[in-house]
């Protein structure tokens, strides 16, 4: 029954989500590359190259001056990115940002705001060199040491919701000069460089002239404050679009080809497709029946070269709490049981779904976080993964079973429905992976939880057997702490056996260690089934060929939409 369902959602894939980013313009991929090859290192370096970031050549005249790139809407809107939003939030003010570190088209980090950085005697403090010279829209003024400063002050609030807030909160800055700050870090951080970076998406750097000339508090009434990306504000319609205008003057990198890109949201990929088809929009991400057809139609691929994004299904409800004699806030839940979280990862038929929604192009994820390609990875993990994974729906029943679940008393499950823009197609994922549950006998109560009131009932520990489908472009280390631990922000399902390793491993610095922690963790995680694993996706857009030529992005950020001043227009 289950693959009718799945065959008859591919072909409609018409209530879905989607966002992906590429590289250049290509005919549809045969195939897709090695999962998650390139990648920001895990420590912070001990010194950073001050060579010239990414290159733009010069603009060329394009055949319309408004980009138009539809994509599903942000979870929440914002104009503070450092308070009001975070990694999966702020691809909305992209085009204007930038961070001290850089994230180049290659996966590797490039100085950016920063020139050069390095590590203190310490051995975790961070020293880095500002660029001269760069001018804050809005007549803002030159950036110095006291916009890093502002930035650092603004994601500390307490009112901040960005996820990385409390880690910042543990550190302070010092001012050497004008051009000179040092991160004072009170501890080991194997993730701060990356913290600092446009991989990460956090502590993006705003002007404190600009902050106080608008009164201090940037609500969706006024515009975002100044930053410096070759794009700038230009305005706002609320739940439908935003803005960007190219600045006036040479920006460091280069001078983009578009005077303006519009983001406009558009949830349902039916929409997306036919404003393509129309020469409404330009770029978009769609669900791959749907990309098909518009490649069928003209239209182009653009692939980014990094396969780090990752789909899976995140489980809710198991939290520890080292004061509760059972170790866990919610020992009576089904999930704490290991036979139940089995049973879901057996109930699913992988290869049906990346058939039916992937065309055959995604990776089987064997363990979440943990891609193949790194040196910490067991090929152990491969070799198990069918008895311990496989699509099996008589194992899947005879494990509920053994855990107390029957016709008379069936497990009950609750999916937390979400839109996701990094990918098109994920609301079908979810109908697909919830059918295959329902054929075990688990009762899915299938449901929409608006994002605020998600995250605050998490940060109290209120979620109970709850999963959603979830995408993002980190892994292992910062993806550990995110997912799978008791540091912040308590993202997911965690375990006593993973805190002591995900401790020792979030302070080390040297990466040997670090890949030595990184194999316990995942040799400890797989057989306990700490989330259900699904794809290692590429990172792809469709866009005009007569609009747009090309488009080099790395592919492995998440939200995917990133390096807008990369595009260069058709000739």
């Amino acid at each position: 029954m289950i693959l009718i369902l799945i065959l008859s959602l591919a072909l409609a894939a018409c209530s879905s989500d989607g966002d992906d980013d590429s590289g250049a313009a290509t005919p549809a991929p045969t195939s897709a590359p090695a999962a998650a090859s390139t990648s920001a290192p895990s420590a912070a370096p001990t010194s950073a190259p001050a060579a010239a970031p990414t290159a733009m050549p010069s603009a060329v005249e394009p055949k319309v001056d408004r980009l138009v790139i539809a994509m599903p809407p942000p979870a929440a809107e914002g104009n503070q990115p450092n308070v009001d939003l975070g990694p999966l939030t702020i691809f909305q003010l992209r085009p204007m940002q930038e961070w001290l570190v850089g994230y180049g088209t290659d996966g590797e980090f490039e100085p950016m705001l920063a020139e050069s950085w390095s590590v203190e005697p310490d051995g975790f403090s961070l020293r880095f060199q500002l660029r001269k010279g760069v001018q804050f829209h809005n007549d803002a003024g030159e950036f110095t040491a006291q916009d890093v400063v502002h930035s650092f002050e603004q994601i500390t609030r307490e009112d901040s919701i960005h996820p990385h807030a409390r880690i910042h909160r543990r550190n302070t800055i010092e001012v050497v000069s004008d051009y000179e700050v040092v991160f004072r870090l009170t501890r080991g951080n194997a993730e701060y460089t990356n913290q600092l970076s446009r991989q990460s998406g956090s502590m993006a750097i705003t002007s404190k002239v600009d902050f106080d000339s608008l009164g201090g508090e940037i609500d969706l009434g006024k515009r975002p404050v100044a930053s410096t990306g070759p794009y700038q504000y230009e305005s706002r319609d609320l739940g439908q679009a935003i803005t960007y205008e190219r600045i006036s003057w040479e920006h460091y990198n280069g001078t983009p080809d578009f005077p303006e890109i519009q983001m406009r949201w558009l949830p349902e990929t039916s929409t997306r497709l036919a404003s393509l088809l129309t020469g409404e929009i330009h770029v978009t991400v769609l669900p791959e029946d749907q990309a098909v057809q518009a490649v069928a139609e003209g239209h182009t691929r653009i692939r980014g070269p990094i396969t780090q994004q990752r789909t899976w299904m995140a489980m809710y409800g198991v939290y520890t709490d080292g004061d509760a004699p059972s170790g866990y806030v919610h020992p009576e839940i089904a999930l704490h049981d290991v036979r139940v979280r089995k049973a879901l990862n057996k109930a699913i038929d992988r290869t049906a779904l990346n058939d039916a929604f992937f065309g055959g192009k995604a990776q089987l994820m064997i363990i979440d976080k943990m891609p193949t390609s790194k040196p910490y990875f067991n090929p152990e993990w491969t070799r198990n993964f069918e008895s311990e994974y496989g699509y099996d729906p008589t194992a899947a029943r005879t494990l509920l079973a053994e855990a107390g679940f029957n016709s008379n008393n069936p497990l009950e499950m609750t999916m937390r429905m979400i839109n996701l823009s990094d990918y098109g197609g994920s609301e079908d994922v979810q109908d697909a992976v919830a059918g295959f549950w329902s054929d075990i006998g688990v009762k899915v109560d299938q449901v929409v939880i608006e994002a605020t009131r998600f995250r605050n009932v998490n940060r109290e520990f209120g979620w109970t057997d709850l999963v959603t489908i979830n995408a993002s472009s980190n892994f292992d280390i910062q993806a550990w702490r995110v997912y799978n631990s008791h540091g912040v922000p308590r993202g997911s399902l965690e375990q006593t056996e993973l805190n002591a390793l995900h401790d020792v491993l979030t302070v080390t610095m040297d990466e040997p260690t670090q890949n030595d922690l990184l194999r316990q963790l995942g040799d400890t995680a797989f057989p306990l089934h700490t989330q259900v694993p699904l794809f290692w996706l590429p990172a792809e857009m469709i866009v005009n060929p007569e609009i747009v030529a090309s488009w080099p992005y790395p592919g492995s950020i998440s939200r995917v939409f990133s390096h807008f001043e990369t595009i260069k227009a058709a000739r």
